[in-house]
């Protein structure tokens, strides 16, 4: 044998052994999928939490902004909160709602949009002329009037809100809310509602053990925990309160959707 053919052998023989030592078996490869498996689906569930937990961190940002927002108004109009909503007197048109009176005093629209909500809340109908011609309303202020449906709960007749809309009245006055740390102000919003007008339609009503949350003027049998309240961060919601305040609320109590002390 020459010298050639033996150094090809033996280059031969190194790439077996080689190939031999360094190469995976078909069970070693399927244990290293199902390993990769296995800490995908540890981590993937972490994950999406994590991201839910950053758009309610974001969303809460949103809150207290606009409750600083809404204080801000309040100082610039002798202490009076923004209507609700407001028709323009006489004529009953156009139409303007809480995010347009204090838009001014918000760095974006964006403020007005939740990263959670899919899909955004959105209104078109009678919009002001200067304002954005499609309103993200993913949030709702607290204008409610105590009980509509319920009579027989006496205690929550006539428990206002912090808000009130315009039917040629007055705003409503810091001055007439007795407990504002304690308020709810503005909060997130159910999809496809756009305001609550009575206590019944909050997820307190159900928190209570008064039956379930109202959808608009029937107990929402299907969804009883929620009413017009979007609980779309982690079962909960978040509010902004009206000293400007805002908070992350699990449960809400009838107490905190009134204008009254020591409800």
């Amino acid at each position: 044998m020459n010298t050639e053919q033996r150094c090809f052998r033996t280059r031969a023989s190194s790439k077996r052994n080689c190939l031999s030592i360094s190469s995976f078996t078909i069970i070693e490869l399927l244990v290293v999928i199902a390993i990769i498996a296995i800490l995908a689906a540890l981590l993937l569930p972490a994950l999406a939490r994590a991201k839910q937990q950053g758009k309610q961190i974001a969303c809460l940002s949103n809150m207290r902004q606009i409750g600083l927002g809404t204080m801000l108004y309040a100082h610039d109009y002798q202490d009076y909160l923004p209507y609700g909503y407001a028709y323009v007197w006489p004529q009953g048109t156009p139409l303007y709602w809480w995010q347009d009176f204090c838009r001014p005093y918000m760095q974006t629209e964006k403020v007005y949009s939740c990263a959670s909500a899919s899909p955004h809340n959105t209104w078109s109908d009678q919009r002001p002329p200067g304002t954005p011609k499609v309103l993200t309303n993913d949030y709702v202020c607290n204008p409610q009037g105590g009980v509509f449906y319920m009579k027989g709960k006496k205690d929550w007749l006539g428990a206002n809100g912090p808000f009130i809309n315009n039917w040629n009245n007055p705003s409503r006055h810091l001055a007439d809310i007795q407990d504002t740390t304690g308020t709810i102000a503005i909060c997130d919003a159910r999809f496809s509602v756009f305001e609550i007008w009575c206590i019944e339609q909050t997820d307190a009503w159900y928190n209570a053990g008064f039956g379930p949350a109202y959808l608009f003027d029937k107990p929402d049998t299907k969804n009883p925990t929620v009413g017009h309240v979007g609980k779309r961060h982690n079962g909960g919601f978040n509010s902004s309160f009206c000293d400007g305040h805002a908070n992350y609320i699990k449960k809400s109590t009838l107490g905190m959707w009134t204008s009254r002390a020591n409800d």
